[in-house]
Order: structure tokens, then sequence, then C-alpha cells
């Protein structure tokens, strides 16, 4: 905390160094030294002191008491007087100038002290009050309602702009005057007096008629409070007017809105309620009755939110704040309805809009559909739907694992016949016919890996669909990967007249299992040669993708596919309409090869024309 600064104002050079070495040594902080009343008002502008010491004789034509009462009403500066003078005259004059101590020479310093300390005690405690007396004042003038503070005498002691323009009398003319003849009401109800007297608070009274200061009368409500000292002793009052032409008007608009909706509220077939701005209902209709099971009395009056279930107040509170903040003209949401004779809660659709009358709001009106028999259909509809929905599920499954197991069936079938047919024609011939041996051994050969190809393939889509497919994810150098199935396949594009193409750069890198990218680009190169025109071609080219990832494409020149076909290229067993056509083929390599292709955090994608060949394009996560 600062120390306290001081002035010293002494025409007697050696007793204001004495006195100004005691005070530093006692801690204050001496801001100057004046001798005269000039002197002193300059160093005070200057230095703004705490508090300023001053000899009653100084230099010049104006004393220490001109020169302090210069300093209050300038400044507020506190002063004590420090003199020889003690006559009774010159006391007056100290007095009159509101000094804060008054000391006599020779005096002691501890005399000098107590009265400093005293004195910026007392300053403080002052600049409190005025601190708080603005606060006051400044916040009854941003009160929109009239304010009138009263003396125990039932005199004005103050007014803010609200009452004045009320009551038509200036603050500094109402200074003073009675209550009574300022705020000039005609049904004189004595409230101010019951407050100063009594010391009771007097409630709103409504709809009194105030007689302005220019004969004009004003309608208005008022009330009136005591004022208590911290010792509880009577000081005064407050009364309060509140302008009530708005609030009249309102209402009076209010009660015309109700006789215009009152026949639309009696044969409306929904219920209708209408709510004052405060949330109070004001009429209600027969069928809003009859949805709640009450009589209109018991409604009216009541809170609008009260009619509703508790659970659902936060949600419509929050639909009710769009309506009143203007965010929305009308609000509708469901909510429940409290009946009467009925523990359970009735759903309900309500609309909510306000009503105005020449531009300004009045009222809310609300209009209520009940729910309940929506809600049973529509609980009824979703239980047929949801029982049809799972019978249908339920049948589709079983129809598919049907016709899965039946196609299994007849696709293992198909070569194990041969593989038995052949083997018991190579028991029964061995001795009589070598030459065909090694026939019968081809044929068997090649259904039992057909056979084998079709497991594996069954494994892999099994494996997929479980999450159990083991994937060893790693950079991958593309084109070998391209290259080594090339050379793979070189036989059996050679034998069907095919040339293979590809154009993969050699530091592209790709994320993947090198063991199923393999198999992935055997799949889709052996269906582009099997399914190709003879002279046609297969190319393995890269196409433009994002960063991050790698685009390579397969194409053929072969038959292609149709829409149709497209649509169930991953179709278990589906060879679309191939059955017959001397390829060989389960239909569940496509469906085994996105699936790796998906596995490795990659996607596919098909496009064919019929006779113009088929694109199938995989993108891949790159380095």
């Amino acid at each position: 905390m600062k120390p306290a600064s001081i002035l010293i104002v002494e025409d007697e050079a050696i007793v204001a160094l004495d006195i100004k070495l005691q005070l530093e040594a006692l801690g204050y902080r001496v801001v100057g030294i004046a001798d005269s009343a000039e002197q002193a008002l300059a160093l005070a502008r200057q230095h703004r002191p705490s508090l300023a010491l001053l000899d009653i004789m100084l230099r010049g034509a104006a004393d220490g008491i001109d020169a302090a009462a210069a300093l209050r009403s300038e400044l507020a500066t506190p002063v004590v007087f420090l003199t020889s003078f003690s006559d009774s005259e010159t006391v007056r004059r100290a007095a009159e100038s509101a000094a804060y101590g008054y000391l006599t020479k020779p005096f002691q310093i501890k005399e000098l002290t107590a009265v400093i300390e005293i004195a910026l005690y007392k300053s403080r405690m002052e600049n409190q009050l005025r601190e708080a007396d603005r606060w006051f004042a400044s916040t009854l003038r941003c009160v929109r309602d009239a304010v009138v503070v009263v003396e125990l005498d039932a005199k004005i002691r103050f007014m803010n702009p609200a009452a004045e323009a009320l009551t038509g009398w200036p603050l500094e003319v109402a200074l003073g005057q009675p209550v009574g003849r300022v705020v000039c009401i005609e049904e004189q109800t004595e409230a101010t007096a019951h407050a100063l007297r009594d010391g009771r608070v007097v409630g709103v009274e409504h709809g009194l008629r105030l007689r302005a200061r220019g004969g004009e009368d004003v309608v208005v409500d008022r009330s009136a409070a005591p004022v208590d000292d911290d010792g509880g002793a009577r000081i005064g009052a407050v009364v309060v007017l509140r302008d009530a032409r708005d609030r009249l008007r309102q209402e009076e608009r209010l009660r015309a809105s109700e006789e215009r909706f009152r026949n639309a509220f009696d044969f409306a077939p929904l219920g209708m309620i209408l709510v004052a701005l405060g949330g109070r209902v004001l009429l209600v209709n027969e069928a809003l009755c009859r949805m709640l099971g009450r009589d209109a009395s018991s409604l009216l009056n009541s809170r609008q939110i009260d009619l509703s279930h508790p659970d659902n107040h936060q949600d419509e509170r929050q639909h009710l704040h769009d309506l009143l903040t203007g965010t929305a003209e009308t609000v509708q949401f469901e909510t429940r309805l409290v009946r009467s004779d009925n523990p359970r809660a009735l759903p309900v659709l309500m609309s909510a809009s306000m009503l105005h009358e020449n531009g300004e709001p009045t009222c809310l009106l609300y209009q209520v559909h009940d729910l309940t028999e929506q809600k049973l259909a529509a609980q009824q509809l979703a239980e047929l739907t949801a029982e049809r929905m799972k019978r249908e599920a339920s049948e589709a499954a079983t129809r598919l694992k049907s016709e899965f197991l039946s196609r299994v069936s007849h696709e293992m079938r198909t070569p194990l016949n041969a593989v038995l047919g052949f083997g018991q024609l190579l028991q029964m011939d061995a001795q009589q016919h070598d030459g065909t041996h090694s026939a019968y051994a081809g044929h068997i050969i090649n259904a039992g890996k057909h056979l084998l190809n079709m497991v594996d393939d069954l494994l892999d889509i099994h494996r997929g669909e479980q999450g159990a497919l083991k994937l060893e994810i790693q950079d991958v150098v593309l084109a070998d990967a391209v290259v080594g199935v090339i050379e793979m396949l070189q036989p059996l594009a050679d034998a069907q007249q095919i040339a293979l193409h590809a154009n993969v750069p050699p530091q592209v890198l790709v994320r993947a299992d090198p063991k199923r990218l393999r198999q992935v680009l055997l799949n889709l190169g052996s269906n582009a040669i099997k399914y190709n025109r003879a002279g046609g071609t297969v190319r393995w080219t890269l196409q433009p993708s994002t960063a991050g990832s790698v685009r390579l494409a397969v194409q053929d020149d072969g038959i292609g596919m149709t829409a149709d076909q497209l649509a169930r290229l991953f179709q278990p067993f589906e060879r679309l309409g191939r059955e017959s056509s001397g390829v060989q083929g389960t239909g569940l390599g496509m469906l085994i090869t996105r699936g790796l292709v998906e596995q490795m955090g990659g996607s596919m994608d098909v496009q064919s024309e019929p006779r113009r060949g088929t694109v199938v394009v995989m993108e891949f996560v790159g380095e």
C-alpha cells in the first residue's frame, strides 16, 4: 500500500521543514511545501495529495481558511489546520470550511499523527460514500421505472430521469418539495406514509391516476418501501412508479383478440390454447378440455408449461425460446400432455405461433393435435414391417443357403464323378489298354485340380468373411509382380494367340501381400486371356491417381459384358451364362479377387462393354 501523500502549507520555512522531516520519518510522503494559498492550490493540482496541513496565517491576501475552501471545492482535498490561533471566530471559520481536524501549536508529533490518521480515514469513508452515491444514482438513471426517494419528512431527496419525465418535475425543482405535491395521485392511498411511518412495504397498486405537472393525467402502477440505516432507524422511503398505459393498451388489445378468437376456439376440431407472453393460460377450447379430461375453469390462469409432462419441459422451452426471440415465426414439436383421468401421458403435436396487434406481440396461440391413434397405427405398422422383414430375411437366408449348398454339391459332384469314372476304367482296363492310360490319367488330374481349386476358393471366401485371412503386407515392386505373372500366363496366351503387354515403371511400390497380389494378378490375367478374342491383347498399365495411391488397370479386347452381367459379376458361382462355353471356371474367382484387394487396403472397379472388352482397375496404397 502506497504511503499517504501530504502537502504542507506553512509560511514559516523552519516550521514547515521540521514538520516535513517528522512526517517523512513516520513514513508519509511530503509532495511539497507552500507558503501561500495560490502556491498551495498549484501544488495540489499537480500532485493531488491525500491530505493538506494548513497554517491559517499565510503570505498573500488569502489565508489558510480561504485556501482550504478552494482545495475542498476544486479538488476535494481533505485539510487539517495547524495554527496558533484558537479564538472563536477563527475556529468558526475553520469549521465552516469542513476541515477534518484542528490542531493548535505547539503540538506533539503523536498528536499530529493521530489527527492525520483520523483525517485520512474520514476522507476514505467519505470517498466510499460518494462512490456509493454515484453508483446508486447511475443505476437509478438507467432504470426505466420512475424512482422517487423521500426523506423522513416526506420531502423529495432524489428522482431519476424516468420520474422526471413521468411527473413533469425536473429534479432541481422537485428537491425539497413534499412528495404529495410532486407525486400527485388522485386515488390517494397513503402508500408513502405507510412506508415511512409503519416501515411496511406497500405492494403494487395498479391503475392509479397521476396528475403530471403540466396537467396531463397518467395511469401508473405504484409501490413503496421504507429505507432504514444500519442501526434500523428510519431515514426515508422509496416510491416506484411504472407507466401503465402500455400495459392497459396491451390488455385491451388482448381482450379484443380473445373475443375475435372465441368463436374459432369453440368450434375448432383440435385443441387450442391462448397463452400470455408470461406463460399464463388465457383461453382454452372444449376440444382441449376433452383431451385432458378437465374443465376450462381448472386450466385458466395456470401455466402452460405445467400442462406438459415434466420430461418434455426442457425441449419445449427451447422451442419457445426460438419463437420468443424471433428466430422462428412458428414452431412445431411433439410433446406429451398430462391427463387427469389417465396416468399415461397424451402424445400430441403442438404448433405454436406469435399473435401480433399493430405490429406488437400480444400472446401465443397453440394448436394441439392428438397423436394417440397415429402413434398406435405407426407402432402396429412398425411391428408388422419388422416381422415381415425378419420373415423375408430368414427365407432369403434359407434360400441362399440351399442354393449355395446345391451349387457346391453340383460343382463338386461333376469332377468327382470324372475322378471315380476314369479311375474305375483305369482299374478295369489296366492290362488291355496301356495306350490310353495317359489320357485317362490326364482327365483324372484335371478334374482333381478343378476340385482342389474350387475348394481352395471356397476356403478363401470363408476366411475373408471371418477375418481369418492371414496377410503379410509389405512394399512390393509392382513391375516385378506384373512381369512374373506375365511369364506364368505366357503359355496360355500363346495357345490362344493373345499378346501380353505391360507398361509399369520399375520404381512403383505398393503395399500388399506378395502371394495374394500374385493371386489377384493371375486371376485377372487368366480371365482376360480366356474371355478374349483370337489375336487380342491384354495390357497392364498405370492410371493417374492421387498422392499415396497407385491405380493399375488390366484391359482386354475380349467379348465384354452387358450391364446385367456386370451387376451379377460378384455373385457366388455366377458364370454369366458361360457355363457351357468350354472355358473352365467356378464363378468364384472375381469375388475372391475383389475380397483380396480390399483385404490389402485397396479397391477394385470393373468397366465393360459387349464385344469391346473389359477394364479392371485396382487401386492400392502406394509408397
